[in-house]
């Protein structure tokens, strides 16, 4: 692990330790952006959950695509920050979602914010089908080192008998 991975993990936990401490006030005002109706606020939860799979994309993007000097900008290591405490944030609220088994809030959700959590949801499953394509794409990608250190062995070989020629 390099010092990035401590730092994306480090957001990933805090993001998801304050979304745990301050759940009820962060629902309480999506309902307040989502005009307490269900479609709007569906429409915040869809949101707030697809922010971290859409810089998960950007990021495998920008490293499948051999642009990693893009990463050393200090605006794009933010969005990738924040992408992570997002992230967090989104598992913080996961228990209290409709797969999960809180219902305080589950309640409150309801009254105040319906629709939040399901769209949260719906985002969760698509994105982790996203995550699915973005791993068999990586893999068909990565080069196969496995054969690598064979192929070294063959380029010797062949440097020998062109120089024994």
């Amino acid at each position: 692990m390099s010092r990035h991975h401590y730092g994306a993990l480090a957001s990933v936990i805090v993001g998801w330790v304050l979304l745990r401490l301050f759940a009820v006030p962060v629902v309480r005002a999506a309902s307040a952006l989502g005009g307490h109706s269900r479609g709007g606020d569906v429409a915040v939860g869809v949101l707030v959950a697809a922010v971290p799979f859409v810089v998960l994309v950007g990021y495998s993007l920008v490293r499948l695509t051999g642009r990693s000097v893009l990463l050393s900008r200090r605006a794009v290591r933010a969005v990738v920050w924040l992408g992570w405490f997002a992230g967090g944030g989104v598992m913080g609220l996961l228990p209290y979602s409709r797969m999960g088994a809180e219902l305080s809030l589950r309640t409150e959700e309801t009254r105040d914010a319906p629709g939040f959590l399901h769209g949260m949801d719906m985002t969760i499953l698509v994105g982790v089908l996203v995550t699915i394509a973005l791993l068999l794409v990586a893999l068909r990608v990565r080069p196969d080192h496995d054969t690598s250190a064979i192929e070294w062995i063959e380029h010797q070989v062949e440097d020998e008998a062109e120089t024994d020629a």
